[in-house]
């Protein structure tokens, strides 16, 4: 979960983090079914590549490259031990990754697009979600006191520290073990008071944030958790010697982009000091207050204090691990679960946290790592795990079997495929030439021969989300109004369209995708577009700069947070580093720039989404496709949730299993 700077407003220029743009740009189709898109990783970056895809739980054991596949219910040790054992059989030398956000599949941050699916979003709460549904059936509804929810990821996590980590999997454990100020509703995605205890007081210029902290909040260990505390977890975050992936989220706060911007080991010491100091000045806590001076008007700051990044990681236990304070005797967070035993590389044992303000209804989750998608579907049959993310290749098992196919729950996925242009050079430097070529592809027959699972789409933000927007459907497939307006590009344009080609992540899967595209730019425009397939490592590193960016080539993007600030001014601004189309748009940017720092929310939403349709009229890119998952899921798991975000944001209090009878 990929890859951006996004926060800041819309007026600065956001540094090209590698990381977090990568990210994003993830989502190079090269992948496998919907959110499946894990991203490969760069060199330092983070934010794992995938395999199969899967569409379904970032949330649980949260990310799953291949597929993922989770389980609850009661295990015995002999159970587990089974598990363990075929995780470890299904192991490769190499651990796959699994990530989210920008997604291209390579290496480097960007997801082919198999993982995306993984990462989908199980979110487990009592309240009904949009799009997914709680799980019902089997057995009694009453919750086994001591149940125990055994899920199952891809791989082992990079990191766990909240301030350093970008991927799902390594996401989903910290929102286990920590609560941010603020989550998001699982039923209708609105932030709500977490840590918190009610909205936050937001200053008549809409530049100061003040939260006020429940009362008598304490960590695992039972130490009383203070407003300091929260901003320790933010100093982290924007320290550059942190060097944390997501630091970012977090340059709309006064004096964080510029201290994050430092060298630590080159710059003047006093300098660094001195932005320090300033950066601090601008996070004050008075008693159970904390309180956020930002750089600009920012509505969607509410949204980012609902996310990992400003998790309350506790000086002292940091401190006192140094390196490996991630370890379970001094990762002590304030959240639902505690991290009670981590054995690398096979499984991670989270326990009920006796001191968080709701119990957890589940008395112990494990994660057990199994690498094979397959391995993970044959356990999933053989009751070993309990939940799973389908991928295509396995629906027609699944419509075979009139159990299993009784057991399939469809979600929504959130994140968004499309066809990236390069709207810096010829052919794709003239808009009738992008718009001839998102109106000459049949979405429909695409998902049904070819992705399989996910829905067609005319637009960038996906269902579930605020600002989709259902009525936008100026790319729907008109073959007709495709040669038109190729007939009414330059002839410099047209001339150039003899040496277009579409440049992927090389793999059996993107092949065939690409494939399908050219028959129908053939077919419909009489295109002859190459077919340009190259390793995930070059892939990666063509998309992340302009001045090597491809012709065409396939992307993703998956949100962080529910706001339209986190697709369109950071994906398609001019100033978005995340872009990597090359989009310029002066009236686009107005309008997002505008939205960013709107304190009328039916101003704003009005304002993205006429940033949207301009964005689908223009053609930007060809939106091809929103993910979507299923999972498989066991009668006795009750009150499980899918969510439209990649990784866990909702609390894990209401999840639970039954006693099978």
């Amino acid at each position: 979960m990929v890859r951006r700077p996004r926060v800041g407003g819309g007026r600065r220029a956001r540094p090209r983090r590698k990381a977090r743009d990568l990210r994003r740009d993830g989502a190079a189709l090269g992948l496998g079914p919907p959110r499946a898109a894990a991203l490969s990783r760069a060199p330092g970056r983070r934010r794992p590549a995938g395999a199969r895809g899967s569409s379904a739980t970032a949330l649980l054991g949260p990310a799953l490259v291949e597929r993922i596949s989770l389980d609850v219910r009661p295990m015995n040790p002999s159970r587990v031990a089974s598990v363990l054992t075929m995780a470890q059989n299904s192991r490769k030398p190499k651990r796959e990754e699994r990530g989210r956000r920008i997604l291209t599949a390579s290496r480097s941050r960007i997801l082919p697009l198999l993982t995306l699916l993984t990462l989908l979003g199980l979110v487990v709460s009592a309240c009904t979600q949009q799009g997914g549904g709680p799980s019902t059936g089997g057995g009694t509804d009453q919750a086994d006191p001591n149940g125990e929810l055994t899920t199952r990821v891809g791989g082992e996590p990079d990191t766990i520290d909240p301030q350093k980590e970008s991927f799902v999997d390594e996401i989903g454990v910290t929102m286990r073990v920590f609560e941010a100020l603020m989550t998001a509703d699982v039923k209708t995605g609105k932030v709500i008071p977490a840590a918190a205890k009610d909205q936050p007081k937001i200053s008549a210029d809409g530049k100061t944030y003040t939260y006020t902290l429940r009362d008598g909040l304490k960590y695992s260990d039972g130490k009383a958790i203070t407003a300091n505390d929260f901003k320790y977890g933010w100093q982290r975050l924007c320290d550059p010697a942190t060097a944390g992936e997501y630091a970012f989220t977090g340059y709309i706060v006064a004096g964080c982009e510029a201290w994050n911007s430092m060298d630590p080991k080159k710059d003047d010491p006093a300098k660094l000091a001195s932005a320090k100091t300033d950066f601090l000045s601008n996070i004050t806590v008075s008693g159970n207050d904390i309180t956020f001076k930002l750089t600009d008007p920012a509505p969607y700051f509410n949204a980012i204090a609902s996310i990992w990044v400003g998790a309350p990681a506790r000086e002292d236990t940091v401190t006192k691990g140094g390196d490996k304070w991630t370890e379970p005797a001094t990762f002590i967070g304030n959240g639902p679960f505690v991290l009670s035993e981590w054995k690398h590389n096979e499984k991670m044992v989270f326990t009920r946290n006796p001191n968080y303000r709701t119990p957890t209804k589940l008395a112990k989750w494990t994660v057990v790592m199994i690498t094979e998608g397959a391995v993970a579907f044959a356990a999933y049959r053989n009751n070993e795990i309990d939940l799973y993310g389908v991928a295509a290749e396995d629906l027609r098992t699944i419509d075979g079997d009139a159990d299993l196919k009784k057991q399939v729950v469809d979600g929504p996925d959130g994140c968004s495929y499309y066809v990236g242009f390069n709207n810096r050079k010829a052919p794709f430097n003239d808009k009738n030439v992008r718009v001839a070529f998102a109106k000459s592809f049949d979405r429909d027959a695409y998902i049904n021969d070819v992705q399989k699972i996910g829905k067609p789409s005319t637009s960038f933000i996906s269902p579930g989300l605020p600002g989709y927007d259902s009525g936008d459907t100026f790319q729907k497939f008109d073959p007709a109004a495709a040669k038109a307006a190729l007939a009414q590009a330059a002839p410099a344009a047209t001339a150039a369209l003899a040496d277009v080609k579409i440049t992927y992540s090389a793999n059996a899967r993107n092949k065939t995708r690409l494939e399908w595209f050219q028959q129908q730019w053939k077919t419909n425009l009489n295109a002859n577009i190459t077919l340009d397939p190259v390793d995930s490592t070059t892939f990666t590193q063509l998309v992340k700069k302009p001045e090597t960016l491809p012709l065409m080539f396939l992307l993703g993007w998956c949100p962080d947070y529910y706001d339209q600030q986190d697709w369109l001014t950071t994906v398609f601004s001019s100033k978005a580093s995340s872009g990597r189309v090359g989009y310029t748009s002066k009236q686009f940017d107005d309008l997002v720039f505008a939205a960013d720092k709107e304190g009328d929310s039916k101003k704003r939403d009005d304002m993205y989404q006429q940033a949207s349709r301009l964005l689908s009229q223009d053609a930007a890119a060809a939106f091809i496709y929103y993910g979507a998952t299923k999972i498989l899921q066991k009668p006795w798991v009750k009150n499980y949730y899918i969510t439209a975000l990649g990784f866990e944001i909702a609390r894990f209090t209401d999840v639970y299993v039954t006693k099978k009878t």
